[in-house]
């Protein structure tokens, strides 16, 4: 028994780093989309377009835990979530998508603040995601050329 009791304590101790890196993370818990629009890289003949497909996501909740995250829109749903904090200069949100000559006066009208941009990569099976923090309650990510709005539930 003493054995087996090593062995458990010592996969426990294996999995505590990542397990408290993902518990830590500000993107835990559950968030509703509020508010979705075309994304000012698209292509400008498709802002009502990509703006009408992302209204189609409004008000669908979203629950991040360490290990997965939930919807009941399958979509953006992911087994096997892996987190990463992140920080970025306002040029580089969004994969550094914003538009030239200023993508920092783009990010401040997303309602932004100068400096350093906190935020969570998560990796899925189904892709990669970077959601970028305006607020401790509210986050930014964009999905197929659509920026939406979380706010924490």
């Amino acid at each position: 028994m003493k054995g087996r009791g090593a062995l458990l304590a010592a996969i426990w101790l294996s999995l505590a780093p990542s397990d408290a890196a993902a518990q830590n993370n500000a993107l835990l818990g559950a968030w509703e989309i509020v508010e979705a629009q075309a994304a000012p890289w698209a292509e400008e003949n498709r802002h009502a377009a990509l703006t009408a497909a992302g209204k189609r996501l409004l008000n669908q909740v979203i629950t991040f835990t360490p290990r997965e995250v939930t919807s009941k829109n399958k979509a953006l749903a992911c087994k096997r979530a892996e987190y990463e904090s992140t920080t970025h200069e306002p040029d580089a949100i969004f994969q550094g998508n914003l538009p030239e000559p200023n993508p920092g006066a783009v990010a401040r009208r997303f309602g932004f603040n100068k400096g350093e941009i906190p935020g969570v990569d998560l990796k899925c099976r189904t892709g990669a995601y970077s959601y970028h923090f305006r607020d401790r309650n509210t986050v930014l990510t964009a999905r197929s050329n659509v920026i939406y709005t979380l706010k924490r539930q």
